[in-house]
């Protein structure tokens, strides 16, 4: 009996001793999502126009001549230079724009915060927040040439094909957008799952133009393109809206944003720099905005799709 009890009092020692060396175990940020993203104060004053504003921003704009491809120059001929100009000569605000001709040309210097915030796309800047401790928010939207706010993914076949609804997707193989595109890859994919659709294959392609030429192809039977595909894209030079058939859409999304970075950019000036481009919008939009120019951003919370989902 006392042996059992000696046993037994070594046994808890050793087992105190190694709990006691044990390394604690990390813990695990669960991530909460994204916030809204619309900077919208709700009391405060904008900081005084006698001291000058100084504002870098990185661009990249499907309707900006200098960062849009020649063969849509027709159509996405907007400059930046006049509105530059009366900002300055107005509001004292600085506004330096660096041009990006591709979306992931600018990535680098955002992640290094080379710049104050960018004009583009929303999802081309709050997918690197979390990563990059980025605090961006979004102080107006950009008209579009035909003063739309708002972008979706929709889903094309061509014109002969029986698909006619997204029910129809069930089986078939369909090509979609890859991550850093929301409107084409992330509001999609999670539709395609709440509706319980399964393609039978799906793959990525990382513009437009690529996924218009595997529709035209017959290698994919459905493809997922942004909104603005026949008027904005190098597809215009392959295909015509004749050739083809929306059966879909996904949620809206704004289009294009001015979007900052508030750990630089103090609520107050956000503010000034906000009013500032709001004063210069409607009948007083620089003319090279080529549209009605800024609105107060829209509220919108970014909801990336992150299940795994099959793909060939």
């Amino acid at each position: 009996m006392k042996s059992l009890i000696k046993l037994s009092a070594i046994a808890l020692l050793i087992s105190v001793f190694a709990a006691c060396n044990e390394k604690p175990k990390k813990e695990v940020k669960k991530d909460e999502g994204f916030e809204e993203t619309a900077f919208m104060p709700c009391c405060g004053d904008p900081s005084p126009n006698d001291k000058l504003l100084t504002i870098n921003l990185a661009l990249n704009d499907t309707y900006c001549k200098k960062t849009a491809c020649a063969c849509i120059h027709d159509i996405a001929a907007r400059e930046y230079e006049e509105l530059q100009k009366q900002l300055l000569e107005q509001f004292n605000i600085d506004l330096q724009i660096t041009y990006y001709m591709e979306p992931y040309m600018m990535e680098d210097q955002l992640r290094a915060k080379t710049h104050d915030g960018v004009i583009t796309k929303p999802w081309n800047a709050f997918m690197l927040t979390k990563e990059n401790k980025l605090r961006y928010e979004r102080v107006a939207d950009i008209l579009d040439v035909y003063d739309n706010q708002w972008l979706t993914g929709v889903y094309l076949v061509r014109k002969d094909s029986d698909i006619k609804t997204l029910a129809d997707i069930n089986g078939r193989t369909l090509v979609a957008g890859q991550e850093d595109a929301y409107e084409k890859y992330h509001a999609p994919l999670r539709q395609l799952d709440s509706l319980n659709i399964k393609p039978g294959n799906i793959y990525y392609k990382a513009s437009c133009l690529e996924s218009i030429n595997e529709l035209m192809d017959k290698k994919a039977e459905v493809a997922i393109v942004s909104d603005y595909v026949m008027s904005a894209s190098c597809a215009v030079d392959v295909a015509s809206e004749e050739d083809f058939r929306v059966i879909g859409e996904t949620e809206r999304m704004p289009l294009c944003s001015v979007v900052i970075d508030r750990k630089k950019i103090s609520k107050e000036d956000a503010m000034r720099f906000q009013n500032a481009l709001l004063a210069l919008s409607k009948d007083k939009s620089p003319e090279g905005m080529l549209s009605a120019g800024f609105v107060k951003p829209a509220s919108w919370i970014p909801n990336p799709y992150k299940k795994p989902i099959a793909q060939n």
